[in-house]
């Protein structure tokens, strides 16, 4: 699918790094990137190439300004944050394992001709 260049206009709006990190942090925080860009006015697809783009480690492509931006330093709360969200997959992780073994159990106990290691 060609376009021809017409529709295209060249007035492309440019957005800061600050802008884009804070669309794409609030649609992370609500799971939706989609309504955030349609609250903002933006192109639900051009937020999520933002949230691609600030995921990856090269964010100084992303555009000039992001250079001359300081290093982000993990505030007392950013820790906390990440302490739960720890704490949480922990437990996930102990309950999923605990299941496992119990399924495994099981199948020793109900199908003894099986070799479960």
């Amino acid at each position: 699918m060609k376009s021809s260049g017409g529709e295209h206009n060249m007035t492309k709006k440019q957005y800061d790094l600050n802008f884009k990190k804070m669309v794409v942090a609030k649609g992370k925080e609500i799971g939706n990137m989609t309504a955030v860009a349609r609250q903002h006015e933006l192109d639900p697809k051009m937020v999520l190439r933002w949230a691609r783009e600030l995921s990856r480690k090269d964010l100084d492509q992303l555009d000039g300004n992001s250079i001359k931006q300081a290093k982000f330093v993990p505030t007392a709360e950013d820790y906390a944050q990440l302490e739960r969200e720890n704490e949480k997959l922990k437990k996930l992780y102990a309950e999923q394992a605990l299941e496992r073994d119990i399924l495994k159990d099981l199948l020793k106990k109900t199908n003894p001709h099986l070799r479960i290691k």
